[in-house]
């Protein structure tokens, strides 16, 4: 099904875990995200090359990771040496590691130059178009703007009337008290 999709040139984003060999293989590129209390960082993207070949050379890489076993799923060696666990015991943080590689120079390289061509491309106008005018600076005139506004008023009134009920409770009392207390004071303050 996926790879159908893949052939009317969609992209496909999904989360898998513990996938099989095949199914990962499947993948023409990867993100693994590393899970932390405080969010998560990216410790690898990029493509997996033929049997994962590209994946595994750049782990290996890294100083201190073991080597993937033969016949291991590439997938399961992934997460389990970057694992946090794994990355506390060789003192390395993996996403630091793949801020700081040239494979995240270059995806970065990519992404911004890919950028700048969809800005550009969506700046210009088309060919034949005429520019946009319109005849007043908003688009309701200001007795629409004004029913809109009360309208938006209203609702946030009628959202919390309990609230609104303390309000008007606290400003009768309130000026109560004032008023009796400055009661026939007029002149003489």
């Amino acid at each position: 099904v996926v790879k159908n999709i893949v052939n009317t040139k969609r992209t496909i984003v999904c989360t898998i875990h513990q996938p099989s060999i095949d199914i990962f293989e499947a993948f023409d590129e990867v993100i693994n995200w590393q899970t932390h209390i405080n969010g998560g960082q990216m410790v690898y993207s990029g493509e997996l090359g033929q049997h994962s070949s590209r994946l595994i050379e750049y782990f290996e890489g890294i100083p201190g990771v073991p080597k993937i076993k033969e016949n291991h799923n590439p997938a399961t060696w992934m997460l389990e040496v970057t694992s946090t666990s794994v990355e506390a015991q060789l003192g390395i943080d993996f996403a630091l590691i793949y801020k700081e590689s040239h494979l995240y120079k270059y995806i970065m390289f990519l992404l911004c130059r890919r950028n700048k061509e969809i800005v550009q491309s969506q700046s210009l106008p088309a060919q034949g178009s005429e520019k946009l005018q319109f005849s007043t600076p908003f688009p309701q005139n200001g007795w629409e703007q004004l029913k809109a506004c009360l309208w938006k008023q209203h609702l946030s009134y009628w959202r919390s009337p309990k609230y609104n009920l303390a309000r008007l409770a606290f400003t009768i009392s309130s000026s109560s008290f004032y008023g009796a207390l400055l009661w026939q004071k007029g002149q003489n303050l």
